[in-house]
């Protein structure tokens, strides 16, 4: 590993600066990251003028943790050429959090992440920079690498030469991942998160050498996809089925719902009779990992609103809700009754959109894009 470890970063926002980057500033090495943000935002502009540094507060119930973070070394617009073809010669490891519609959207093709991720990726092999590059996407979806390693394959053959796709090919190494954490909320340069994180990743010689010894909660291991789909079906599920009745309902954070007592035992039997029914793992590990997830809901330190967490919903819904709608009716030959509630709500989030007039119609239109 070199001395001094570049990191290109797709996405500034406070969950991979106050999740990602603080694991990053855990490593005793020179580490410096180049974080470029899709939207100017102002604070972007106050941390740039803080020299990027930032405060990360970590909250439970019995105590209280403030680190500071000072891995970011430049933010910057996406669109800056000239930022980009400086870090071609030297970034080889590539973050993104750009959300589920970063990836799965193909509206504006030519405007989307995995197009930008290509661009850069083109000015790489043109100065015929050969070392391996890791790709890190940090995206809530199943085989998250797989899906942006097959999109960015798609968009050279369509837009660059065959010889760029067989360098991709060769040289970069995408890598499936999962994320655990919640983290809250992003203030005068300080990001407030819950102390609990868990980064799981498939693979990676380089990734593994980077992390090794450092006694953090990472763990590499195959069952990755096993993994993220109990994670995501059960902790990011619940998210956004609150964020779809209980939001709409006048309920405003995701504590505040487990204070009553209707949505605790609705939330327990949506995950007994239906979410746990549809994943093909250790029953005892699932039953564990939702137990652990309630008590995290409950930390009264952390106030996750539940409109921060129905923004992009539209994205959402389809690796969080309805995978699992779509297992449940292939066990039982009907759909699940609770989690169709949060179908019918996105229906009335999104009234101008014609996919959510059915539930085969929004599958359908998921099916077409991923096509």
């Amino acid at each position: 590993m070199a001395d001094k470890v570049s990191f290109l970063q797709f996405g500034a926002g406070k969950f991979i600066k106050g999740y990602f980057d603080w694991m990053l500033s855990k490593i005793n090495m020179d580490i410096e990251v180049f974080a470029a943000y899709f939207t100017p935002k102002e604070q972007y502009t106050a941390l740039k003028n803080n020299n990027c540094k930032y405060r990360v507060i970590l909250k439970d119930k019995e105590s209280t943790q403030i680190d500071t973070v000072n891995v970011i070394k430049d933010i910057f617009f996406v669109k800056d050429a000239k930022i980009m073809l400086k870090l071609a010669q030297n970034a080889n490891f590539i973050v993104s959090n750009t959300t589920e519609k970063g990836i799965l959207s193909k509206d504006s093709e030519k405007e989307s992440y995995p197009f930008l991720l290509t661009s850069f990726l083109y000015e790489k092999y043109k100065i015929q920079n050969n070392q391996k590059v890791v790709i890190i996407p940090l995206e809530l979806i199943l085989n998250n690498g797989n899906l942006l390693k097959m999109n960015v394959l798609n968009l050279a053959r369509k837009y660059f030469d065959s010889s760029f796709r067989t360098w991709i090919i060769n040289t970069c190494e995408f890598v499936n991942t999962l994320v655990d954490c919640i983290v809250v909320k992003e203030s005068n340069l300080n990001i407030e998160r819950e102390k609990y994180y868990a980064f799981y990743a498939s693979n990676n010689i380089l990734l593994e050498t980077l992390f090794s010894k450092k006694n953090l909660n990472i763990y590499f291991t195959q069952d990755i996809d096993k993994i993220a789909q109990i994670k995501i079906r059960v902790l990011n599920g619940i998210h956004t089925f609150l964020a779809l009745t209980a939001f709409l309902e006048g309920k405003s954070t995701v504590y505040e719902c487990f204070l009553d007592k209707d949505y605790t035992n609705l939330i327990n039997e949506m995950f007994y009779s239906e979410i746990l029914l549809t994943i093909d793992y250790d029953k005892h590990f699932v039953e564990g990992f939702y137990i652990k997830t309630i008590n995290r809901f409950k930390n009264p330190y952390i106030e996750h609103y539940l409109k921060d967490i129905a923004q992009n919903s539209y994205e959402k819904f389809y690796e969080r809700i309805a995978k699992t709608i779509i297992d449940y009716e292939k066990l039982y030959n009907k759909k699940p009754q609770i989690l169709m509630k949060a179908f019918y709500n996105l229906k009335k989030m999104y009234p101008n959109n014609d996919n959510v007039n059915s539930f085969e119609r929004y599958i359908e239109s998921f099916a077409n894009e991923k096509s």
